[in-house]
């Protein structure tokens, strides 16, 4: 082999290495030659660029933009990005366009005037970007939830512990009688239990997110659940001036399940539907039989539920403004919950409501066992 082809054969195999698609044109955008990975990377042979437009490599409306750019390249040719912090993209044989980046270099002055043209595939690149972005939109917006649960955990303990402050002040007083000490203990009482219910909510919603809380199944009659749900609810129920009304159900409603969770789950539709009706409200709840499933129905006559937040109501850290008690609206976590531990048990739970002002109801159903003799 003649001495002068060894240059280019280091030079064609230094094309064919080349981790990207690498395409020379010449001063008038003719495709001269390209390697093999403009093959791969853009669908087309050799025999179809060589000789052709680079300008087929892009989107059509891309194309007149290009030349212009091309022809003020060929004015001050050095290296550098082309279309730097613009989009970019180039246009497969099939029409499938995809992100680049491209690279332009002019050869030396031997070649004849001609560039060549580095093109980067940033599909990947463009993905990993996005997927940062949204990541980076998800971790945002964690630290703005965790900034409101803080808050909302800060204003959910003041009530209750100036309660009991009072209440403690009041019990240590010498001069109290019979019945301020009976009403300064019932209001520890409730406050306690209202802070237990509160505590247990929340390492209940971190144990169920973790995967840690199991249930103890057993086959349970939904309609003790209810009594239980009922029992648990009840002080905040008459401290609201309520009105409850429970619809009775003669059969048995025999079910799978964790009767201190369902009770829970009870219990936290119930304290929704007081905490977000007016004082002297009303509040029904029902369970009964419905073709092969149990169905639990909680309504009530309050503040009721926006039509566009429906489909968030069930997450976490989720409130409605307006309507009830701004003090007892909770840290947004018990409808979270309620969820949760319907979907344990093999269940769904919907929430309805025909708008601001209008009350809403609750709907769990849930399985129904064979009945038991």
């Amino acid at each position: 082999m003649p001495p002068t082809r060894q240059p280019e054969r280091f030079f064609h195999g230094f094309l064919e290495a080349a981790p990207d698609a690498v395409v020379i044109i010449d001063g008038g955008g003719m495709v001269v030659h390209i390697n093999g990975q403009t093959e791969t990377l853009f669908g087309y042979s050799r025999a179809e660029l060589v000789g052709g437009p680079l300008e087929v490599l892009m989107p059509e409306r891309f194309r007149g933009t290009h030349i212009a750019h091309r022809g003020a390249y060929t004015v001050d040719p050095r290296p550098r990005p082309m279309g730097h912090g613009l989009e970019l993209f180039g246009v497969t044989k099939d029409g499938r366009e995809f992100p680049i980046d491209i690279s332009i270099s002019p050869l030396p002055p031997e070649s004849g005037g001609l560039y060549a043209s580095a093109i980067r595939d940033m599909t990947d690149h463009c993905r990993l970007k996005e997927e940062l972005r949204a990541r980076s939109m998800e971790l945002e917006e964690a630290d703005r939830q965790k900034d409101h649960f803080l808050s909302a955990v800060a204003h959910e303990l003041r009530s209750p512990l100036s309660a009991l402050a009072n209440a403690t002040e009041l019990l240590l007083s010498p001069h109290l009688d019979a019945a301020a000490n009976q009403r300064a203990s019932g209001i520890i009482a409730r406050q306690a239990a209202h802070m237990s219910r509160l505590v247990d909510d929340l390492l209940d919603l971190a144990r169920v997110r973790r995967g840690t809380l199991t249930l103890c199944r057993e086959s349970i009659d939904l309609r003790t659940v209810v009594i239980s749900a009922v029992e648990l609810s009840a002080a905040l129920i008459e401290t609201r001036r309520h009105e409850l009304e429970i619809a009775p159900c003669i059969e048995p409603l025999w079910v799978s399940g964790d009767a201190t969770r369902l009770a829970q789950v009870v219990a936290n539709l119930l304290a929704n539907a007081a905490k977000y009706t007016p004082p002297g409200g009303r509040i029904s709840l029902s369970a009964a039989r419905d073709d092969g499933t149990a169905v639990i129905r909680v309504r009530d006559n309050g503040a009721g539920i926006p039509s566009e937040m429906l489909s968030q109501i069930f997450e976490i850290f989720i409130q409605i403004g307006g309507g009830g008690d701004a003090r007892e609206g909770g840290l947004g976590i018990g409808l979270a919950l309620v969820r949760q531990l319907v979907e344990l048990h093999e269940g769904t739970v919907t929430a309805f409501s025909e708008g601001r002002g209008r009350g809403s109801e609750f709907v769990v159903r849930l399985r129904l066992l064979p009945d038991i003799a």
